[in-house]
């Protein structure tokens, strides 16, 4: 059998390891684990420096690009205005909305190549000019009406290839009211 004495020593050396370890890691480990601590901030300062200017060169060039694309926008408007000016200049074009606010854009549009755009109301006439719903789904006092003189627009045109297409659209209905009111 050990004797006491044994436990007793080993015990107390257990205790002794356990304080020179926990001075030494307090004191010698200290340094090492600043300066690595101090190391890895630098470097995700630096990153984070190297991002913000990153991020501030992109929003710059990002509005010097739109800057571009809405001069090329009016460019293209003048072009369409141009182009449809002699052949829609006068003309008159209807506009109905589900909720009865005529868009903003469509009204620019039709102003560009000098037609006069008038607000519909449920069931009016638009005889001398063109009728555009701006609506999901035609409503149905037009559907009972069973006319051809009218162009459904789903979403209001917000590219310069929607709108020469919806400008389009507009000549060609003219031009087939004008044929059709030639023949009769």
């Amino acid at each position: 059998m050990i004797p006491f004495r044994y436990h007793l020593i080993s015990l107390a050396a257990i205790f002794v390891a356990l304080g020179v370890g926990i001075l030494l890691g307090g004191t010698a480990g200290h340094s090492w684990i600043m300066q690595g601590t101090k190391g890895i901030l630098s470097n995700m300062e630096a990153k984070y420096d190297r991002a913000l200017k990153s991020n501030h060169e992109l929003r710059q060039q990002m509005n010097r690009l739109l800057k571009e694309v809405a001069r090329s926008n009016q460019e293209v408007v003048q072009l369409m205005s141009i182009r449809y000016v002699d052949e829609l200049a006068g003309s008159k074009v209807y506009v109905w909305q589900e909720d009865g606010n005529v868009a903003e854009q469509i009204k620019k549009l039709m102003h560009s190549v000098g037609m006069e755009v008038v607000s519909c109301r449920d069931g009016n006439s638009w005889e001398d000019g063109v009728l555009l719903v701006v609506a999901r789904q035609a409503p149905l006092w037009l559907r009972e009406k069973q006319v051809n003189s009218w162009i459904q627009v789903v979403e209001v045109p917000d590219s310069p290839a929607k709108q020469w297409a919806l400008l389009e659209q507009v000549q060609n209905r003219l031009a087939e009211r004008k044929g059709s009111r030639e023949k009769s």
